[in-house]
């Protein structure tokens, strides 16, 4: 722990440097000399030292079950087994739809199915993805979940035949993770994967568990990728029973997630962000006065 807060010292040492560099660079302008912006910049260097501490620090407590932190764990929705479906999932997720975790369903699934992988990048080929050569070399084409001219309808009583025909057969299902605009363009740029790829939709229109105040869809019939998948195993699935139950803990554990994040939000709101303690703000402005020193003393 010494060594890191040695090496956030340093760097600090290296803004309090480059900072001083500048300001003798613009020795010549009036600003230089402003009190405002001598407080500024001085603020600004105590704000990037306070982070870089933090950052170095001890990382916030994560359950180990679900790899939340525990105000927001979901391991109480969560089956006590993974469900084995006879449908393997396979999401293609949008490297930035990696990063909004605190609202991302996808880490919710693979605490549900055991047939469940998650590949992260911009664009696919067949070649790249071991599950998609797996089926191709069985005869199958690969269920992708995403709309089009060509799509299966699976709640279309017209397809209710080819629909029973896929039950008959373990299928691949894959799911693209990203906002309509991600997605589409992963689609544009994967042209050889939808190629050897059968696409499914839904007709029907589902509201989603996302509370408007969480995030906002394009429509009110839009789905997560969880809610997505769920309803498509409860039309993939030849077992009745285990689709209902990979549904009731996907959904289930979304809104356990929902839940909790929506609590920790109202309960963030009540405090405001300028009532800290007394003793918090004289530490951090007696760090701005001495950073303001070391400037320009």
């Amino acid at each position: 722990m010494t060594c890191i807060h040695e090496q956030c010292r340093k760097l600090m040492t290296i803004s309090v440097f480059l900072v001083c560099f500048a300001l003798q660079m613009h020795q010549t302008h009036s600003f230089a000399n402003d009190p405002n912006v001598k407080a500024n910049i001085a603020s600004s260097v105590a704000k990037t030292e306070r982070r870089d501490m933090a950052r170095s620090s001890v990382g916030r407590e994560i359950c180990e079950g679900c790899n939340r932190p525990p105000p927001l764990c979901v391991c109480q929705s969560l089956p006590e087994q993974l469900i084995d479906t006879s449908t393997s999932v396979l999401i293609l997720q949008h490297p930035r739809e990696r990063r909004r975790k605190s609202l991302s369903t996808v880490p919710l699934m693979p605490l549900v199915l055991k047939k469940c992988t998650v590949q992260t990048g911009y664009n696919f080929t067949p070649q790249q993805l071991n599950l998609v050569t797996e089926c191709l070399g069985r005869g199958q084409k690969p269920l992708l979940l995403f709309p089009g001219p060509d799509a299966i309808t699976l709640d279309d009583d017209v397809n209710r035949d080819v629909v029973q025909n896929l039950q008959n057969e373990e299928q691949l299902l894959i799911l693209i993770d990203g906002t309509w605009g991600e997605a589409k363009r992963m689609i544009m740029q994967s042209p050889e994967l939808i190629k050897n790829c059968q696409q499914i939709q839904f007709q029907s229109e589902t509201e989603s568990i996302y509370p408007s105040e969480l995030r906002k869809e394009p429509e009110k019939h839009c789905l997560s990728t969880l809610e997505s998948c769920a309803h498509a195993l409860m039309r993939l699935e030849a077992s009745v029973e285990c689709a209902t139950e990979a549904k009731m803990y996907l959904e289930g554990s979304m809104r356990c997630m929902v839940n909790k994040r929506m609590s920790v939000s109202k309960s963030r709101n009540r405090v405001p962000r300028f009532s800290r303690p007394d003793e918090k703000i004289f530490e951090k402005n007696k760090r701005v006065d001495e950073i303001k020193q070391q400037l320009f003393s």
